[in-house]
């Protein structure tokens, strides 16, 4: 009890308060003294390098914590009301995030720089951007400083892979990725930049939203065919918004309108997909790196074998490799196509009770995929060209050459 009287003397001085709390921490059967700590009520910053996305302070005086003062959520009685007790929601959801401001950059090391340079495997066709990527993650590595990446473009035919490769890549880079389709827009870009709280639907736009809610600094957003937006006014196209996004000296400081604080967005990896630049503006142009996609004969059948793999897995590994001859055979298909045949073809497979693909499976995908379309497209894949001399047997038979009936059209495959 000497050590207690001891101890309390020298709280003495402290006021009852200090006594209180020494009696608080004292157990019942005199063991030792265990002192619970208050936990950390500071946001905790991530390992590695990170960057301050927003200013805590300059949020925390918007919710009134400090000079700030702000109307109270329960009193909204109507629409715009509403929209501002959600952004009030949204702040405060920032404010009390255990994370803080703090999100991740990424500064590669032999592990992703591995598992970049496998994407020549899958996705042979890309391997001039794959280039690109690698070198820059290797000067990230050699320096190790943050990964840096400008917005860049690819640029080919539909259909040859370009959102698949973004996916992977956003796989190998081990970040958070986005797809926005820009032909999906028909208002002044929303969806890059948020709605302001004074409309009733208002929100945040995806790309505040995805640096608020993820972990990282340095998402993927993949822009998906960015040529093609159609707004309803011409005047007010998204691709305004994008003249900020793309400027890393701009995007510092983007300011979201239902957020409405500035966010850094500048190290957002930005990869968009076009089948054609001639749409969009110069100014756009100038702030991409351009890469054109042209596929070989040997590159869509590596790619050919990348994506049976990947429906192979969806399946649990359940189907031997097709023959040689199988991918030969498909390959005028595109791989968008190709992501869905191989399903198809896998169900008919299991129909038949095998565990591997043969010439008929591949044939009643096709039925499935192309039925209703073979009057308006070439053929493809297992479906031949029709001789000039058949050609001319149908005209005198009275039929449309361009529509062969199902069973004929069967006649013909491989």
């Amino acid at each position: 009890m000497d050590g207690d009287i001891d101890t309390v003397a020298a709280w003495r001085d402290d006021g009852p308060r200090a006594l209180i709390e020494l009696l608080r921490d004292q157990r019942p059967d005199g063991g030792p003294m265990h002192r619970e700590t208050e936990p950390d009520r500071e946001p905790s910053q991530p390992i590695g390098p990170v960057i301050e996305i927003f200013d805590a302070d300059r949020l925390a005086r918007r919710l009134g914590h400090g000079d700030g003062f702000i109307g109270d959520p329960a009193e909204s009685n109507n629409d715009e009301d509403a929209a501002q007790a959600r952004q009030v929601r949204l702040w405060s959801r920032m404010l009390h995030d255990n994370r803080g401001p703090w999100r991740k950059l990424v500064i590669a090391d032999e592990a992703m720089l591995e598992r970049l340079r496998s994407l020549d495997q899958i996705c042979p066709q890309f391997a001039a951007v794959t280039a690109w990527v690698v070198r820059a993650a290797m000067l990230s590595h050699v320096t190790n400083t943050p990964l840096r990446l400008d917005p860049v473009v690819v640029v080919g035919a539909p259909g040859v892979g370009k959102t698949f490769y973004a996916r992977k890549l956003a796989e190998a880079l081990a970040v958070p990725s986005e797809v926005i389709a820009m032909n999906m827009m028909t208002d002044r870009g929303s969806t890059f930049s948020g709605l302001s709280p004074v409309w009733k639907a208002s929100c945040p736009g995806k790309v505040a939203k995805l640096l608020i809610e993820s972990t990282h600094a340095c998402p993927l957003i993949v822009i998906d065919e960015i040529e093609k937006a159609s707004p309803i006014n011409p005047s007010e196209t998204p691709i305004n918004v994008l003249h900020s996004l793309l400027e890393r000296e701009n995007a510092a400081c983007f300011v979201d309108e239902f957020v409405d604080l500035p966010i850094r967005a500048d190290h957002i990896f930005w990869f968009a997909t076009a089948n054609s630049l001639d749409p969009l503006p110069p100014s756009i142009i100038d702030r991409l790196i351009v890469f054109q996609i042209e596929t070989t004969e040997a590159e869509m059948l590596a790619i050919q074998r990348s994506i049976f793999h990947e429906a192979n897995l969806r399946a649990a590994r359940a189907f031997a490799e097709p023959a040689p001859a199988l991918f030969e055979a498909t390959a005028g298909h595109n791989p968008r196509t190709l992501s869905r045949l191989w399903t198809i073809a896998m169900g008919f497979a299991c129909e038949a009770g095998r565990r591997n693909l043969i010439d008929a499976d591949i044939q009643g995908a096709e039925r499935v995929l192309l039925a209703g379309k073979e009057g308006t497209r070439r053929p493809i894949g297992f479906v031949r060209s029709v001789s000039k001399r058949e050609t001319e047997r149908e005209l005198g038979e009275g039929r449309t050459p361009q529509e062969p009936p199902a069973d004929e059209n069967l006649e013909r495959r491989i």
